[in-house]
């Protein structure tokens, strides 16, 4: 009995280990210049969440002024209607601009962190490593620049296989 009892402690220690060793995301890399990010992005990838589930080709718009952020998320279920989630908030990082919490609905919020970016990608998750998404400025990442970023994502710690492909040339 007892070597079952420690085989079981030892295996929970295991998965709270490997809990651990995913429960938060690297902190982002780059400063993000808030004009270049202002406009519209495309997702190409996330990690599944539940908020998500039946929403394709979904892009955001973001308008930045000074540490104010305002977001509007739209998709399209399968069904064809449209998904629209509104958000405000602000930049937890004036001057680096990478860090960002968002209000939806009045009550609920969320932090985001731009995790890393390029010219035409940028990884955005959230604190706790649950959450990515790979956004590019355009429907469609060029060959390269998709596999830039998923090397990105692998380095970054995340696994690339739980990945789904959401945006046009996904």
């Amino acid at each position: 009995m007892t070597m079952i009892r420690n085989l079981s402690i030892a295996m929970a220690f295991m998965f709270v280990a490997a809990g651990v060793a995913h429960a938060a995301a690297p902190s982002p890399v780059k400063p993000v210049d808030v004009s270049s990010y202002t406009g519209r992005w495309y997702e190409i990838a996330r990690i599944p969440n539940k908020l998500q589930r039946d929403c394709l080709a979904p892009t955001v718009d973001y308008t930045i002024e000074r540490d104010r952020v305002r977001a509007v998320q739209r998709c399209e279920a399968s069904n064809g209607r449209a998904k629209v989630y509104r958000s405000s908030g602000r930049i937890l990082d004036p001057g680096v601009n990478a860090k960002t919490r968002l209000t939806f609905a009045g009550f609920w919020s969320q932090e985001y962190w731009v995790i890393d970016h390029a010219a035409d990608w940028a990884l955005v998750g959230d604190p706790t490593g649950r959450f990515l998404w790979l956004m590019s400025r355009r429907p469609a990442l060029p060959a390269a620049a998709r596999e830039n970023a998923l090397s990105r994502i692998r380095t970054l710690g995340y696994d690339a296989g739980r990945l789904e492909f959401t945006g046009a040339g996904g």
